[in-house]
């Protein structure tokens, strides 16, 4: 009767043993979201020029591009660091990068709104005061809405190494489609009626775990000069103006779009949330744990159900 428990022990030990090579793998980065495992599937984008009337595009999730978000400020200098690390990381590859501005109680960046603070906060907020105490840091980077980097401070041989490895992790893929339909646009108004639809996403090593999707839309510039920026940037890139939470994975809706800061280069994009809480073999919700604490877990309980060496004694 002992064999079973303890053969079990043997397998749990060799789990904590790979959970722990999984884990230093990782250990440049943190988990950018609380609750159970989430990210971003991905997004459409779409330029809103004052030729745009109207248009559509639609992707396979599979044909999505990497999304990189970062908090920043026009002050920030240490942010000045981590855009040239991205930059490098980054190189030729076709990826999507949106610059969140700090707004809230900010005395110069011009940047952002109360909306941009939201969605920030609302999605990366509670790993970030985790780790340092507070819900909004410049700089903070975020790859695929999973892997969180705080600061400059390099966690392997350089931040380009750290966001390199990061951005090669790669997107958790799943199966499906979505569509970022421009019904029309007016450019003198900024009134633009708009759909979208994104579809229940299929995903085989899910299991039964749910998945939820939810949907943004959000409106990027892709290049606002400040001179007055303290940090010397001057050109500020991938702007992010609003951010707009969707009801459902599908429908149709009006917008203004926010005025662009200089030029005529405002983009449109469909950003697709996806979340599946931490669930336990019965259907519980457990909190999200590293692998290592959850061997750690299973093991004492294992070794709970070991036949007591006293009670051997006194039969």
């Amino acid at each position: 009767m002992r064999i079973a428990p303890l053969m079990l022990v043997a397998l749990m030990l060799a789990a904590s043993t790979q959970a722990v090579a999984t884990s230093e793998q990782s250990s440049m980065w943190h988990v950018a979201r609380t609750g159970g495992d989430g990210g971003v599937l991905g997004a459409l984008e779409m330029a809103l020029t004052n030729e745009t009337t109207d248009g559509e595009i639609t992707l396979e999730y599979s044909e999505m591009a990497p999304v990189i978000e970062v908090y920043t400020a026009t002050w920030c200098l240490n942010c000045v660091t981590t855009e040239h690390a991205i930059d490098e990381a980054v190189g030729d590859s076709d990826v999507i990068r949106i610059h969140y501005h700090r707004h809230r109680a900010e005395p110069e960046d011009p940047f952002g709104n109360n909306a941009t603070e939201h969605r920030w906060e609302s999605t990366y907020g509670g790993a970030s005061t985790a780790e340092t105490g507070m819900s909004r840091v410049a700089p903070s980077t975020v790859f695929d809405g999973e892997r969180l980097h705080l600061g400059t401070s390099p966690s392997s041989s350089s931040l380009v190494s750290d966001y390199s490895t990061s951005l090669n992790a790669g997107q958790t893929s799943f199966t499906g489609s979505a569509l970022l339909s421009v019904n029309s646009y007016d450019s003198e108004t900024r009134i633009m009626q708009f759909s979208w639809n994104a579809s229940q996403p299929s995903d085989p090593e899910s299991g039964d775990s749910p998945i939820i999707l939810t949907t943004w839309l959000l409106f990027v510039e892709d290049s606002a000069s400040f001179p007055d920026g303290s940090n010397g940037i001057g050109d500020y890139l991938h702007v992010l103006h609003d951010a707009i939470e969707l009801n459902g994975l599908e429908g149709t809706g009006l917008a203004q779009v926010p005025a662009a800061w200089d030029g005529d280069d405002v983009s449109v994009l469909l950003l697709i949330d996806w979340s599946s809480p931490a669930i336990d073999c019965c259907g519980s919700v457990w909190p999200s744990l590293p692998a290592p604490g959850i061997v750690t877990v299973m093991i004492c309980f294992l070794a709970a159900l070991l036949p007591s060496r006293r009670k051997r004694l006194s039969t």
